[in-house]
This record gives C-alpha cells, structure tokens and sequence, in this order.
C-alpha cells in the first residue's frame, strides 16, 4: 500500500469526521493507483526495492531507476546470471537527474552488449520508482528501543512528525503508518521490497517518503471527488426538473491532467 497524500491531508480538505478513517484510506489508496496509470503518467512514485528482470538488449527502462546495486547478465540464455558488471560498463540516462530511464554500454567498460537476443536475458537489482533524487525521504524523528522484525508497534520519540498513510524508512526498511497511538505508530512491515522485515536499534533514524507537490495534490482531486460522488450515490444527475438538479461530472478532472502532464512517463499516449 502506497498512498500519495495523507489521511490528515484529505480530512483537512473535507473536514469529515474521524470515523470515516477506513473509508478515506480506501479512497486514496484508490486515486494513487490511479495517478499510475498510463492515461495519467504511466509510472509509480513510490520506491521499490528489489529484483526486477529485462529482456535481453534493453537500452530503454520500462521502469524508473534510481539506482542500481547489482546487474548481472544471462549472456547464453540458460537462466543463470554469470556476467555481473561494473559501474564503469554501463552509464544511466539522464546523466544529472533522476529518476533514470535509459541505460548504455560504456564503450570504454568490458561488455559489448546486454545480452542481446536472450529473452530475460538481464537482471538489475536496485532502487524502482519515480523521484527527483536517488533518496527521496527526509528525517522526521527516531525510535525508541530495538525494534525486533516481527514487531508492528513502532515507538518513536515524537510522532507528531509522521501521519496516517506515509511510508517510513528505517535503515533499509520501508514501513506502512496505518495508526498512531500517543508516540507509537502501527505500521506494516517490510513494504515494497523482495526483502523481509529485519531488526533495528535504538535511536535508529526514521525517515518518511516524500512525494511531488502536484503528485499530491492531483492525488487529492481525485480521491475527494470519488468522496463527494458518493453523496449522490453516484447518480449522474441529483434532484428533479421541478426543483432544479445538480449534474455531477465524471471521468478525469481537466486539473489532473493539467498537473501530472509534466510526469508522464515518455512513450504513452
């Protein structure tokens, strides 16, 4: 789960009451996904961390990288990745900003090609997802006592400094805030990652993910009118001739278009 805008965010804008909690996090899980889609930017902005694999002779990325730890080649097709190459054998596009989307031989590295013709025929283990910089998180606070993997009570010194629906990151862990109690967050463990939950210490820092502004606020378009449609049972038209209606408007808000155009990922139409 990944939500592009806060549970606080979206109740200060509908001010709704608290017991609608559930609800609100359904919507706007369900407007971040939307926000992916290929009609909107075809791309995810979130971070995750894993094995992903690409045929054989890819030079464009289906996905955003923001970086890579290890990539190793499949170079006669029998499924095991027996080349690992250097940093200095490949270079990633664009060269001064992120997130990366091509990748090239380095004609001055050891490899002429990325196992051409294999059908995946490349494995890249490394950091996926959209952002501006290879770490798009910030400090907020720090835990409180060790924190065993099998643990989802998370006490931190002050959570005031997180909310409902962020992602954190712990050392190499991210986690979900599905509630805060006084200075403990209840959190799902090990989001977005082929890695399982693991330990970590005290005074560990915990960091929250952060997002494009316009990411958010298209985010908060869409959940807040799949909100307000449900008032009207999703009907597209409330009231009678007589009395007047109200005609409620569907498909995409012009506004979102308007904000993701910028983060559409190249290549879809």
């Amino acid at each position: 789960m990944n939500l592009y805008a806060t549970l606080n965010d979206i109740k200060d804008l509908l001010a709704v009451d608290v017991n609608n909690d559930e609800q609100l996090i359904h919507v706007l899980e369900t407007a971040s996904r939307q926000i992916e889609k290929p009609k909107l930017t075809g791309r995810y902005f979130y971070c995750y961390e894993g094995i992903k694999y690409l045929d054989g002779g890819a030079r464009w990325l289906p996905e955003d990288i923001l970086s890579i730890t290890t990539l190793k080649l499949d170079e006669d097709g029998d499924g095991v990745y027996e080349s690992s190459l250097a940093t200095t054998d490949y270079i990633l596009y664009p060269l001064n900003t992120y997130p990366k989307t091509r990748i090239e031989i380095n004609p001055q590295g050891n490899y002429s090609g990325f196992a051409s013709g294999i059908p995946k025929g490349i494995e890249i283990i490394g950091v996926f997802g959209y952002a501006d910089s290879a770490t798009p998180y910030e400090a907020r606070t720090t835990l409180v006592g060790a924190l065993a993997a099998d643990v989802t009570t998370v006490p931190v010194v002050d959570s005031g400094l997180l909310e409902i629906g962020e992602t954190i990151r712990i050392g190499t862990e991210q986690m979900f805030i599905e509630e805060i109690h006084a200075n403990d967050l209840i959190c799902k463990r090990g989001v977005n990652s082929a890695t399982a939950a693991t330990t970590h210490s005290n005074l560990d820092p915990v960091y929250a993910y952060t997002y494009p502004a316009d990411i958010v606020q298209a985010t908060l378009i869409i959940a807040m009118r799949a909100w307000k449609r449900k008032d009207s049972a999703f009907a597209d038209i409330i009231g009678a001739p007589e009395t007047g209606q109200i005609i409620m408007s569907k498909g995409i808000d012009p506004d979102v278009v308007e904000l993701v155009a910028p983060y559409r990922r190249q290549g879809y139409v």
